[in-house]
């Protein structure tokens, strides 16, 4: 077996612009969702690719950093500075504590960071090929890649580092040829989609300059404000309203509160340093984090469970068949079937409330929704309940977990989404409530569907083997991702769907040893 180190040396690190700088100094305020996400882990993932099967088609990072600046021609504010506004409490909801605006177009831009890296190892003996991972190793142990190497560890910005960058790309080439490319940002500008959407950009210009051809005309859209639009009521009001509060706060979201310390809590609340500018405002309902329930020394397994299009079908039906069960999609019955798989694994005991803390997006959750091409990070944590039962039924418990988990979701319309715009527009401090906990009694969950993460292929000679989205190693973590293969167009579960877990690991040996877990 090979050690688990890449052994990677990191070649170069430069700092890259737009090609063409074009305005003047500008400043925009983040939306009242992206200044809620910034104490979050960056956004980021890692691409795969074989060798080329043309040694015309090797990618270098002189002809990657060239693609990145044009690409930079249509997210310049990527290359500028992020900044907590100063708190100036009459000038508006984007003026309160703690909320983040971006200054680019400015001699001050930090740019975008690239780092040029070398492993003397093959990929091929860390990573397992796609069909590999579908049939002999389904549970795949995604901890042989030591993907950790693969992208700078340098904190981003909004951390303690004034200049940090906001995105950071890592391009690290293999002895066998291989290469990967990551992509990290920080959180409060992107989420998946827009994560996905760069990433994407970023190839097909990568492409154009292999074919030497025409550009292509890329066009996201940066404007924060138009999330805070769908605010309902006044929020630059000196006070809030208390009725769209209520309506917020009756939505299924936790509440756990970041700054209070709990009884016999060892782990550090994280009270900004500053936090005494504010400290004379009254505060809104929130819950002590119960760090009783996460181990956080716990050693932690991470297992890449793949599932064909048939086990996925299956599954819906096995979920879909006690009598009187409302409809739900196949997307329920997966996320239900593997959260109470794990919920059995942990052996909870009976009447035990557990959680799903599941991500959304607010794109489609609006009326009218914002364009896919919308960049920011417009999410939201719903915590979708179901009690350990007394006497479990394998069939019932799916069934019933499935449907919390639709019912939960139906919640979020649009006018649920402007009653918590609004009443997140006026936290004292937007970072403060946590939506969500990992442990034994949670799971975070978040999708990687409908994304088009197999589309960034920079030579266009479609050689992507894997794409790893960048996640912590913590107890209850879970993400779905389309599996890659030779069908392009369909159900996002055509050519099979990749769940990562993450679990303690006497948790995770039960779970795999679960005769239920692939077959219903």
């Amino acid at each position: 077996m090979p050690t688990l180190s890449f052994d990677v040396e990191v070649l170069s690190s430069t700092t890259c612009f737009p090609e063409s700088r074009k305005g003047e100094t500008t400043t925009v305020p983040l939306s009242i969702i992206d200044c809620s996400v910034t104490f979050y882990t960056r956004c980021a993932a890692i691409w795969y690719f074989n060798p080329p099967t043309d040694s015309k088609c090797s990618l270098s990072s002189e002809h990657l950093k060239a693609a990145l600046s044009k690409t930079l021609n249509a997210y310049p504010q990527w290359c500028g500075r992020a900044t907590y506004t100063k708190y100036s409490p009459n000038e508006g909801h984007t003026k309160r504590y703690r909320r983040v605006e971006l200054i680019f177009n400015s001699s001050a831009d930090i740019g975008v960071l690239f780092v040029t890296a070398s492993s003397p190892k093959l990929l091929s003996d860390f990573l397992p090929d796609p069909m590999s991972r579908k049939t002999s190793t389904r549970a795949w142990d995604g901890s042989q890649v030591p993907s950790k190497e693969l992208y700078p560890q340098t904190p981003l910005s909004l951390a303690q580092d004034p200049d940090a960058s906001n995105v950071v790309i890592q391009f690290t080439t293999f002895a066998c040829g291989s290469t990967a490319i990551s992509i990290s940002i920080t959180h409060a500008f992107a989420d998946a989609q827009t994560l996905s959407q760069f990433a994407k950009d970023y190839a097909s210009v990568s492409k154009a300059l292999f074919s030497e051809s025409s550009l292509p005309i890329i066009s996201p859209i940066f404007d924060p404000s138009l999330v805070d639009k769908f605010s309902a009521g006044e929020i630059d009001a000196e006070m809030p309203n208390e009725e769209l509060q209520n309506q917020a706060r009756e939505l299924p979201c936790h509440r756990y509160d970041r700054y209070r310390q709990g009884l016999g809590q060892s782990w550090p609340a994280e009270v900004p340093a500053d936090f005494d500018t504010v400290a004379h405002l009254p505060l809104s309902p929130s819950t002590v984090i119960p760090w009783n329930e996460w181990d956080l020394t716990a050693k932690v397994s991470h297992r890449v469970l793949h599932f064909t299009a048939p086990q996925v079908t299956r599954i819906f039906t096995f979920a879909s068949s006690p009598p009187d069960v409302p409809k739900i999609s196949k997307l329920d019955s997966l996320l239900a079937h593997i959260w109470t798989r794990i919920n059995a694994a942990r052996q909870l005991r009976p009447k035990t409330l557990t959680y799903l803390d599941m991500t959304l997006g607010l794109r489609a959750r609006v009326e009218p929704p914002l364009p896919s091409s919308f960049l920011g990070s417009p999410i939201l944590s719903a915590a979708v309940p179901f009690v350990i039962p007394e006497e479990p039924s394998h069939s019932k418990s799916l069934s019933d977990s499935a449907v919390s988990i639709r019912n939960t979701l139906q919640a979020f319309t649009p006018k649920a989404v402007a009653a918590i715009l609004h009443d997140t527009a006026f936290e004292v401090s937007p970072q403060r409530l946590w939506r969500c906990l990992l442990g034994k009694n949670h799971i975070l969950l978040t999708t990687w569907l409908h994304l088009g993460l197999d589309e960034v292929e920079f030579t266009g000679k479609g050689n992507l083997r894997h794409v790893e989205p960048i996640m912590p190693s913590c107890d209850g973590l879970v993400d779905v991702l389309e599996t890659i293969g030779d069908l392009k167009e369909g159900h996002w579960s055509r050519n099979g769907v990749d769940v990562s877990v993450y679990l303690e690991e006497a948790t995770m040996e039960r779970l795999l040893a679960d005769p239920w877990l692939w077959s219903v």
